[in-house]
């Protein structure tokens, strides 16, 4: 009852800014699993979390915005530390040119889809604009499903387990944390912390799995977490 008891939109042009979000989310990944069908998994992973390079460019030239040296400095250092953990794998081949164009479309339309969220969020609670994005975002995939002729059901106990997860912990959890963030700290600052997301992944798929860690992850995740932490520290 908590979750219906969030109130209304008190900006009704919001409604409108949140659905564009939406659908932008949800094009955001389509693109994403598009790409990864037509190019390499590492460089759908780097491209398509590109989306701080977008927001920052927006803030700077179309905002007028300035950054403290330390955040320029974070950031720097997660995008190199994301470039030496996929430097081995990139490839940047004209076969995976269409992949890579996806991914990079697809970080941009995230950039998009924040920078709404941040003026959203300044007269909007989490729970109501979240609960308008979802449904907006989810209609949006249901007719590209539907245009692309993409099965939605049929799937084993066990993958409806892991769709539900996933909507709980990384949808729930982890993109409802970034738009609260975002209505007090900069669309950019937010968009990086995803940059973490190949380290976190290691790091379990070595415990959980047993993978081996090769240097170059040891060295870039090491860049991108500390890079990190200047933002925090600054932020």
């Amino acid at each position: 009852s908590s979750y219906n008891n969030q109130g209304k939109m008190k900006d009704q042009s919001n409604y409108f800014r949140t659905a564009i979000a939406g659908i932008l989310l949800g094009v955001h990944f389509a693109l994403f699993f598009g790409s990864i069908k037509l190019t390499l998994v590492s460089n759908a992973t780097f491209l398509g979390t590109l989306a701080p390079l977008f927001t920052l460019l927006l803030e700077l030239i179309v905002l007028k915005r300035k950054f403290s040296y330390k955040i320029t400095l974070g950031l720097l250092f997660s995008f190199i530390g994301a470039i030496i953990i996929f430097g081995n794998s990139f490839d940047l081949s004209q076969k995976y040119t269409l992949g890579n164009f996806l991914a990079i479309m697809c970080s941009l339309c995230l950039a998009l889809s924040f920078m709404i969220a941040e003026k959203v969020r300044q007269t909007e609670n989490t729970v109501v604009y979240t609960r308008m994005l979802y449904l907006s975002a989810s209609l949006t995939l249901l007719v590209i499903a539907f245009f692309t002729n993409t099965t939605l059901l049929g799937f084993s106990n066990y993958e409806y387990l892991g769709l539900i997860f996933l909507g709980i912990v990384p949808t729930i959890m982890g993109h409802n944390a970034i738009y609260y963030s975002v209505k007090y700290v900069s669309p950019t600052v937010v968009s990086a912390f995803p940059l973490g997301e190949p380290v976190i992944a290691t790091i379990l798929a070595s415990i959980i799995f047993g993978e081996i860690i090769f240097l170059n992850i040891y060295i870039g995740g090491l860049m991108t977490l500390l890079g990190l932490i200047i933002i925090i520290t600054k932020k």
